[in-house]
């Protein structure tokens, strides 16, 4: 009888599915979640060698028929089995979600938090790590965190910090959640799908070399509008967003109502950056013409992100497509996005997966009042800018790529 057990036990850790044999349904997760049922199952060191032992065990008391021999064997074959039902009940009914920063630059590191969830009623969850699943990178190179315990209906707030080596879109596929408990035998992980894409901004590069706004020449003062510094413009009603410091009290007080003072500052003159997206190497390697080139994606964004924070209405122009003139963060964060998924015409390898030729006949859609600085690959001699590339608007400055 006891030979008859220790040869069903085998036969169960063999087949790997307790779960579906004891009864243990699979976790029932939200409808925005979907579970991979098939676990993930590996042995640890300390697992390895404890079924190493178990297997040799086994033979001895097969060979020889000693009682006692059974018995180590057969405690040892509950280990195993406990510990497959237990881990399978700690990675049951969980729930994860994320929540990601408003921007995320390549190269810096960011916080991603994370919310897991314990939907089971009385049973807690122990050694969690939850590792986000990211295309592209490594099962070792996945972000992760740890918790320690999770009691049963409780909500548990964590983070993992990650650093995107490259800017672009990055597609987030969902989580792994694995626990080696209680006895480090092994580890099972279960996957969960939740996809979303995320797109990496370029780094700002800081500005080098960039004229001062009031420095550009061919600029004519514009009429003044509403700001916080300057002299007296007007009286206006208060707003909620309004400084409490720009109130004035003693005309609010003769109308019964919160009254502002308004400030005047010369309007800032629009820029257009023209950038000049082109895989035009010179002598130099694809890997480093292509690093040049990254260099001037960041440079690129530097530009926007001074422009827009010294008030200037910016617009960007590249060989592909041209954005509306805008002012505030959002707009920021719009042309971000762009040189985030920018791509180099005439780019081999791109040329390659779109099997198609670079057309030679691109350029900038400008017009007669656009005011320019270009960013671009530089002429002939090294230094000046292409004649062809700005054949209307006027140019302000001329910044090499290099």
């Amino acid at each position: 009888m006891l030979l008859k057990l220790s040869q069903t036990a085998l036969q169960l850790l063999q087949s790997l599915q307790w779960p579906r044999k004891l009864g243990i349904r699979p976790p029932q997760l939200s409808s925005r979640q979907r579970v991979r049922f098939l676990r993930r199952f590996r042995f640890t060191r300390i697992g390895g060698r404890f079924v190493g032992i178990t297997l040799l065990v086994s033979i001895a008391a097969f060979n020889t028929g000693n009682n006692p021999l059974y018995l180590v064997l057969g405690m040892l074959l509950s280990l195993i089995l406990l510990s497959g039902m237990l881990s399978e009940l700690t990675l049951k009914d969980l729930e994860v979600s994320r929540q990601l920063p408003s921007r995320i630059f390549a190269g810096q590191p960011v916080l991603v938090g994370l919310t897991l969830v314990n939907r089971k009623r009385r049973l807690p969850s122990f050694s969690l790590q939850v590792s986000e699943r990211i295309e592209g990178l490594r099962r070792a190179d996945w972000p992760s965190s740890y918790v320690l315990r999770l009691d049963p209906g409780a909500k548990l707030d964590t983070f993992y910090q990650h650093t995107f080596s490259r800017r672009g879109a990055w597609r987030l596929q969902g989580f792994e959640i694995a626990t080696s408990f209680p006895f480090e035998l092994f580890r099972k992980a279960v996957e969960i799908e939740d996809a979303q894409t995320v797109i990496v901004f370029p780094r700002p590069a800081p500005v080098q070399g960039l004229l001062l706004p009031d420095q550009f020449s061919g600029g004519s003062r514009l009429r003044p509008q509403p700001g916080q510094e300057g002299d007296y413009l007007s009286l206006r009603p208060y707003r909620p967003q309004d400084d409490v410091r720009s109130v004035h009290w003693k005309i609010s007080a003769k109308r019964d109502q919160l009254v502002v003072r308004e400030l005047e500052r010369p309007r800032s003159q629009a820029i257009v950056l023209c950038f000049e997206n082109r895989w035009q190497p010179r002598g130099e390697g694809p890997e480093a013409h292509r690093n040049k080139l990254e260099r001037a994606v960041e440079r690129c964004a530097g530009i926007l992100t001074y422009l827009i924070r010294e008030g200037h209405p910016v617009a960007l122009a590249t060989l592909q497509e041209r954005t509306p003139f805008g002012t505030d963060l959002a707009h920021l964060d719009c042309l971000l996005a762009l040189l985030a998924q920018l791509t180099f015409v005439g780019d081999p390898q791109l040329n390659s997966q779109l099997k198609r030729e670079p057309d030679p006949s691109v350029g900038f859609n400008l017009t007669p009042q656009d005011r320019c600085v270009l960013l671009a690959h530089p002429g002939q001699d090294g230094k000046s800018a292409p004649a062809h590339l700005i054949h209307t608007g006027s140019l302000l400055q001329f910044i090499p790529i290099e």
